[in-house]
């Protein structure tokens, strides 16, 4: 746990109350990588207030952030997407999300997946820093039940899934839970997944398919 072990971590969150949020670009430049994970997480489960973000959730706005500022990375014209330039802080969020932060990350991924309506495209440059096969998992389950979703006929009961995955109020419009865009955003991310590693053992081309409800 680095210098953060015998209490330090504590202090360090004790230090850090005076401040709205921790700030997440010193803390991965200066702390290892152990460090940085147990102040985000230790951050994250003492804030109780669902509706707005954690260390977790701005975590990932940072990440998304780098590589939104960084290089280009297009596998192919459909998926265009941008990459974190500097590979050292690349190669740390990777850890972080695929190891070190997870379960807890996972949640947090399904929910920026979801509530980016207005530049969908941007998740694949979150979704080229998932290596892990628990959450791509996650990811592909809850793309499955979005699409089952789109059949209930009721619409209160269509959206409800797509509003816990956001943590929206349930008297948010439905309209902006739709499980039809939702399942699109997470099928798009789960192509482009599929384009730069072997995700078979998880689900195939067939398995996206809006169709394909079982």
């Amino acid at each position: 746990m680095g210098e953060y072990a015998n209490g330090n971590t504590a202090e360090l969150l004790s230090a850090l109350e005076e401040s709205l949020s921790i700030n997440i670009g010193n803390l991965l430049k200066e702390r290892d990588i152990e460090a940085i994970a147990s102040v985000l997480l230790e951050d994250t489960f003492r804030d109780t207030d669902i509706m707005r973000k954690d260390s977790l959730d701005r975590f990932l706005d940072y990440a998304a952030f780098k590589a939104k500022t960084g290089i280009a990375y297009i596998p192919s014209l459909a998926y265009p997407s941008m990459r974190i330039i500097d590979t050292e802080l690349e190669k740390k969020i990777i850890d972080l999300i695929n190891e070190h932060l997870y379960p807890e990350i996972v949640l947090r991924i399904l929910k920026y997946f979801t509530k980016n309506i207005h530049d969908a495209d941007s998740n694949l440059n979150v979704a080229l820093l998932i290596r892990s096969d628990a959450i791509i998992r996650s990811l592909y389950e809850t793309y499955a039940r979005f699409r089952r979703d789109v059949f209930e006929t009721d619409p209160d009961t269509r959206s409800v899934n797509v509003k816990r995955i956001m943590q929206a109020s349930p008297r948010t419009d439905n309209s902006v839970a739709s499980p039809l865009d939702a399942a699109c955003r997470l099928k798009y991310v789960l192509e482009f997944i599929a384009l730069n590693q072997n995700v078979e053992h998880i689900y195939s081309r067939e398995d996206l398919l809006l169709s394909a409800v079982r």
